[in-house]
């Protein structure tokens, strides 16, 4: 199995969440981050969506920004 690096920018104190939520679990933040995108991987494959996904606060709250398709629309014109 081919293994690769992919980054994700977090700013401190979620990086600190992170490491305290891992170390409670006894496990390492990379295991924490691992599991975290496999569990929403699996969940969108099966057809969840990004309103299923946000609570209504941070549904109410994500922009156009957080979206490929709308960015790469306002690019091309």
């Amino acid at each position: 199995m081919n293994l690769t690096t992919a980054g994700i920018k977090l700013d401190i104190d979620t990086k600190e969440r992170i490491k305290e939520a891992a170390a409670s679990l006894d496990r390492t933040p990379h295991w924490f981050m691992r599991t975290a995108v496999l569990y929403w991987l699996e969940k969108v494959e099966a057809g969840l969506g990004v309103e299923d996904m946000l609570g209504d606060k941070d549904l109410e709250t994500d922009t156009i920004r957080n979206s490929v398709y709308s960015r790469s629309s306002v690019n091309e014109t």
